[in-house]
C-alpha cells in the first residue's frame, strides 16, 4: 500500500487535486457544498422518519403521516439547488472581491428564472393559481445552479472591471449605493438568462434543467446489455462529479425497461416459473451500499480517520448512509469536483456490478420480480424485490468492493486534509 501511495500516478493525482483546490471557483463550490450539510442532514432525518414506518406497514406513501414528514424534506433537500445557487454566488463573489450578498441573491433569482418560472393554473372552481414548479429545485437542478452562479458572477465581474455601473454621490448611504452599482450587471444577467429560458420554452416547452436531463437521457436507453449497464453506471457517477444528477438521468432513461423486466418476472413467478435475469437489474449496484457510488464504505473508513473534518462528516453521514442517503458524503467530503475521490467513486459501481453479475450467473443472487420504488435501508430493497435472503449479500459485496477501491484514494485525501488542518492549527497558535 505504501508503494501504491508513493507511485507517480498517486503523487500526480494529489498535485492535481491540490491545484484544483486553489482555483477560486472550485474552492467556492467546495465550500458551498460543505455549507449545505445542515440543510441536507435535516432533510435526511425527516426522510428517514417518513420511510421507516412504511417498512413495517404502519403507514403508506399516501398516508397523512408520510405526507407531513415529507414537508421538511421537500423544503430542504427538495430545494437543494436553490441553496447552492445562493451560496455559490456568494462564495465565488467573495473569492474574487465582489459584493457576496448581492451576487448570492442575484444567482438565486436567476436560477429560479430558468429552473422554476412562475406558472398560472386554472383551478376547478375557476380561480387562478400562480406558483413555482419545484420539480427542478432539488438534486436535478444542481448543474444548472452551478452554471447560473458561475456565469452570473462572471458577468458582474466583467462590469466591475470595466466600470459599467451606476455611480451615486458619496453622500448616499453605502447600502443604497451598492444597490445601484449592482443594477446594470443584474439587468444584463436577467436579459441573458431570461432569453435562454424563453428560447428553450418556446422551442421545446420545458426548462433548462429538464432539457439537460432529456438530452443526456435519450441516448442512454439503448444500452440495455451487461456492457451497456457498466457504461450507464460509469456515466451516472461521472455526471454526479460534474454536478449533474446522474442517477436521475439514467433512471429516467431506463425506468420503462426496468419496470417491464420486473413485470415480466412478476408474471413468471405468478405462473410458477423462476424469475429471469435481465441486464437492467445490474443498475441496482449503482447505489447498493450507502447511495449512489456505494459511499457507505467511505463513511466507515472516515469514522477512524485522523482528520477531524473527515471524522465529523462520517459521523453525521453514518445513519443516512444506512438508509442509502449519500448527500452528506457527496457534499460533505466532498466527492463532487474532487478528483481524488472521484476515481474510486466512478470505478467501484462497475466492479461491484461485475461481481454481482457473476452471482446471478451462478444462480446465487435471484432476479427481482417486485417493484420497490423508494429509498430503503441497506439490503431491504434487495430483499423486498426478490424475497430471497441471498440478495441481502448484494450490499455486502458493494461495501467490500467499494472499500477496496476507496481506501488508497481515501488515504491520499486524508493526507491532504491533515496537512491543511495542521497548518490551520499552527496559524491559530501563532496568532
Amino acid at each position: 500500500m505504501e508503494r501504491v501511495m508513493e507511485s507517480k500516478f498517486m503523487q500526480s493525482l494529489q498535485r492535481f487535486g491540490e491545484a484544483l483546490a486553489r482555483n477560486k471557483f472550485l474552492s467556492a463550490l467546495t465550500g458551498s457544498m460543505m455549507g449545505m450539510i445542515a440543510v441536507i442532514m435535516v432533510g435526511a432525518i425527516f426522510q428517514i422518519l417518513a420511510v421507516v414506518p412504511t417498512l413495517f406497514g404502519w403507514v403508506t406513501n399516501d398516508s397523512t403521516y408520510y405526507q407531513v414528514m415529507m414537508v421538511p424534506y421537500n423544503m430542504t433537500m427538495g430545494l437543494m439547488s436553490v441553496v447552492l445557487a445562493f451560496s455559490l454566488g456568494y462564495n465565488y463573489a467573495k473569492n474574487i472581491g465582489l459584493n457576496p450578498l448581492q451576487n448570492g441573491i442575484n444567482s438565486l433569482l436567476l436560477f429560479l428564472l430558468v429552473a422554476a418560472p412562475v406558472q398560472t393554473l386554472s383551478l376547478a372552481d375557476g380561480a387562478a393559481f400562480s406558483g413555482l414548479d419545484s420539480s427542478n429545485l432539488g438534486g436535478n437542478g444542481l448543474f444548472t445552479a452551478i452554471l447560473v452562479a458561475f456565469v452570473a458572477v462572471q458577468v458582474t465581474n466583467f462590469c466591475h472591471q470595466r466600470n459599467i455601473a451606476i455611480r451615486m454621490p458619496e453622500v448616499v448611504p453605502q447600502f443604497l449605493a451598492d444597490s445601484f452599482t449592482a443594477l446594470l450587471p443584474f439587468l444584463f444577467n436577467v436579459i441573458i438568462w431570461y432569453s435562454v429560458a424563453l428560447l428553450i420554452n418556446a422551442t421545446m416547452g420545458i426548462t433548462l434543467p429538464t432539457l439537460i436531463t432529456n438530452v443526456l437521457a435519450k441516448p442512454l436507453a439503448a444500452l440495455n446489455s451487461v456492457p451497456g449497464m457498466l457504461i450507464l453506471l460509469c456515466l451516472a457517477c461521472v455526471m454526479w462529479f460534474f454536478g449533474i444528477h446522474g442517477t436521475l438521468v439514467v433512471l429516467s432513461a431506463v425506468l420503462p425497461i426496468s419496470l417491464q423486466a420486473i413485470s415480466a418476472n412478476g408474471l413468471a413467478v405468478a405462473a410458477g416459473q423462476e424469475p429471469v435475469f435481465y441486464p437492467i437489474f445490474l443498475l441496482g449496484t449503482l447505489a447498493a451500499a450507502g447511495g449512489t457510488g456505494n459511499t457507505f464504505s467511505l463513511v466507515l473508513l472516515g469514522l477512524r480517520s485522523k482528520s477531524e473534518q473527515i471524522r465529523a462528516v462520517s459521523r453525521a453521514a453514518l445513519v443516512p448512509g444506512i438508509f442509502n442517503i449519500n448527500e452528506p458524503v457527496t457534499f460533505g467530503f466532498p466527492i463532487m469536483y474532487n478528483p481524488v475521490l472521484a476515481i474510486p467513486y466512478i470505478l467501484n459501481p462497475m466492479l461491484t456490478a461485475l461481481v454481482v453479475w457473476l452471482g446471478f450467473v451462478v444462480g446465487f443472487f435471484k432476479p427481482p420480480y417486485i417493484a420497490v420504488m423508494t429509498v430503503m435501508p441497506l439490503g431491504v430493497g434487495e430483499f423486498l424485490g426478490t424475497l430471497a435472503w441471498q440478495n441481502l449479500f448484494i450490499p455486502v459485496v458493494a461495501i467490500v468492493v467499494s472499500g477496496l477501491c476507496f481506501y488508497p484514494f481515501f488515504k491520499i485525501y486524508e493526507k491532504q486534509l491533515l496537512e491543511k488542518e495542521a497548518a490551520a492549527k499552527a496559524a491559530e497558535a501563532a496568532n
